[in-house]
């Protein structure tokens, strides 16, 4: 299975908009807070991801 890494919140927006992300497993390597985490796990279902995975960087502000 492949999996697409973003290496941005915008990245992952344009490729979710774009279909490239679906059936995909994504990874995701840039900042972020709980907020931004919480959003882009929402997104799953609507891009047709089948896993989304995250580095350990959490920004808590």
């Amino acid at each position: 299975m492949r999996t697409v890494i973003c290496n941005s919140l915008q990245s992952f927006w344009d490729m979710g908009d774009h279909q490239f992300l679906e059936g995909h497993n994504v990874h995701c390597v840039f900042p972020m807070n709980e907020q931004v985490k919480s959003f882009i796990l929402e997104c799953q279902s609507r891009y047709k991801i089948r896993a989304i995975t995250f580095t350990s960087i959490v920004l808590n502000r």
